[in-house]
């Protein structure tokens, strides 16, 4: 019988790294789904997070002695804190680029990905930050498995399915679905479309914030990190369409577990098999798995 214990590890490697592509790229997505904005600092401000998450969870560790129970009011706290940073970064600097062409924009997000990357450095410094839960692995088909896994997923799925129940069956929801569609219509309806922008953006910076501090345990947060991810981020949305949370939420499981995979069996080729299936879904579906003519 074939040793199944490498492919179990990869499997929930893959499915937490598509949790966490998940969180991040659903943010991404509905801020360009609504605003038509390309956030390049997407990923930054989940690196901020991260090591803004880092800081409390030590803080409150001291106060409260070691736990990791901790890790709860720290991520409740980070993602508070983070929504209020999206927020005040589209009142005062996003909302001036919705007229803007995309090279303007892009240059904006990424003069921000530099400016917070030097903050980080001033305040923590160049080194990795991790919390440490003290979590004992478990034994599955003959390999050690991290429990930590299962809690990404079912972070992953719960927010999920919350932000399925906050888009379909709530009235700001509707909105916010209306305006992906058609920010004229909205418009017309008497709706503050400005109010609407800010509060979705800070959602998005949000969901960031929450990935980052549910990713903290699992691996290091380290400058640069972000370059990476964001990449992975614009090929979920690609793949499953931007403004579509259901395409956002298969696309992360494709692209985790493909990248999860590769590592495995082709180490160097990893990012190449992502962009080859982004390749492949732009030549049969320019939209997106789950996107439709109408936003492309």
């Amino acid at each position: 019988m074939a040793d199944l214990g490498p492919y179990v590890l990869q499997l929930f490697s893959g499915l937490s790294r598509a949790m966490i592509l998940f969180l991040l790229s659903a943010g991404l997505s509905l801020i360009f789904g609504v605003m038509n904005i390309l956030n390049f600092a997407h990923a930054t401000l989940w690196l901020l997070s991260g090591y803004l998450s880092f800081s409390i969870f030590t803080f409150l560790s001291d106060k409260l002695g070691a736990s990791p129970w901790i890790l709860v009011p720290t991520i409740i706290a980070a993602t508070a804190i983070m929504m209020l940073v999206g927020y005040a970064l589209e009142r005062l600097l996003v909302r001036r680029m919705y007229e803007r062409e995309l090279p303007e924009q892009l240059l904006l997000t990424f003069a921000l990905v530099l400016i917070i990357g030097d903050l980080i450095k001033l305040i923590w410094g160049v080194e990795n930050r991790r919390i440490n839960l003290g979590v004992q692995p478990i034994e599955m088909l003959d390999t050690l498995v991290n429990p930590y896994h299962f809690i990404i997923i079912g972070a992953g799925v719960t927010v999920a399915l919350g932000l399925w129940y906050f888009l379909h069956r709530t009235r700001f929801g509707c909105i916010v679905r209306a305006a992906v569609y058609s920010r004229s219509m909205v418009s017309a309806l008497g709706i503050p479309i400005p109010m609407i922008y800010a509060l979705v953006f800070s959602l998005g910076v949000g969901l960031a914030a929450f990935a980052g501090g549910v990713f903290l345990p699992l691996i290091p947060m380290a400058l640069g990190v972000d370059h990476d991810i964001i990449i992975q981020c614009f090929a979920v949305v690609v793949i499953g369409g931007f403004g579509s949370m259901l395409g956002t939420f298969v696309a992360s499981i494709i692209v985790g577990v493909v990248y999860a995979f590769s590592i495995l069996f082709w180490p160097d080729g990893a990012l190449a098999m992502i962009f080859l299936i982004v390749i492949a879904v732009l030549i049969w579906r320019p939209w997106g798995l789950f996107g439709t003519e109408l936003r492309y």
